[in-house]
């Protein structure tokens, strides 16, 4: 994932030929070329060498998705709850700019982003209706419908365009909280205001904050790849949002350049 370095030292060692190449095939790729970047060239080109291989295959093999859509892709999967890169946060903002994002976008992006939270209902309600059926109680109220409800699953089907029946359980045990979440999802999906990305790229950014290595939610990737076919999204397209994720374990070794490049400069 593209990083801004806090190693705020300039490298004062030179890059090769060789180096000079790989340096070059990196930054086509759409990452910033930063201090940390230099140091691992230095200590692992080999390892520098096939992180760029596999940028490359996600990002340019010829990619399926436009660089502005692929950065704020980038920009959700670091600014998830789950991963909170702030350093890829800011470079990821800063290249959707340049790929042609408008603040709007931008903005709606992290707003999509911001409904992950609510997997703290959808994970936990299976739980405590597997343990009402240990203590015996019923769940038959959790199951049923009612009026009320229904039109409670209407409303959200009208404003997000789809309705699971994983929402059952908390429809009937918690309407006033389906119905405050449904108004909160909605927001970036109002017409006027809000709603600056096609329906595809939401989903595509529903799918990529699910696929990351940080949270891994199956149900809801599920879900939202579905939805993102429904919305003309090509398997070829969503794979490549799957590769695009598939990068974000290459913070732990950046992370570690910058303390270790420190360790190891001269003490004064």
């Amino acid at each position: 994932m593209p990083y801004y370095s806090v190693h705020k030292r300039a490298p004062t060692t030179p890059l090769t030929t060789t180096q000079e190449h790989l340096k070059t095939a990196l930054i086509a790729t759409g990452e910033p070329w930063t201090t940390t970047w230099h140091n691992l060239l230095h200590l692992d080109p080999t390892y520098f060498a096939a992180y760029t291989r596999l940028r490359s295959a996600a990002a340019q093999k010829p990619h399926h998705l436009p660089r502005k859509t692929q950065e704020l892709l980038l920009l959700a999967l670091d600014a998830s709850v789950t991963h909170l890169h702030d350093h890829g946060i800011q470079a990821h903002t800063t290249a959707a700019v340049h790929a042609g994002a408008t603040r709007e976008e931008i903005l709606e992006t992290l707003e999509l982003v911001s409904v992950l939270g609510v997997h703290a209902v959808t994970v936990g309600m299976p739980l405590l209706q597997e343990v009402l059926a240990e203590r015996g109680e019923s769940i038959e109220a959790l199951t049923a419908t009612t009026p009320q409800q229904e039109k409670l699953k209407e409303e959200f089907r009208l404003q997000r365009g789809y309705y699971s029946p994983s929402w059952d359980a908390v429809v009937a045990l918690s309407p006033e909280f389906f119905a405050a979440y449904t108004a909160f999802s909605a927001v970036p999906f109002k017409h006027g205001s809000h709603n600056h990305l096609e329906p595809k790229v939401k989903e595509l950014i529903f799918v990529a904050i699910d696929a990351a290595t940080t949270h891994l939610y199956a149900p809801g990737l599920k879900i939202h790849m579905r939805n993102a076919m429904q919305c003309g999204a090509t398997k070829e397209e969503v794979m490549e949002v799957l590769e695009l994720a598939a990068g974000m374990g290459v913070v732990s070794v950046l992370r570690g350049v910058e303390a270790l490049s420190e360790d190891l400069e001269p003490k004064k």
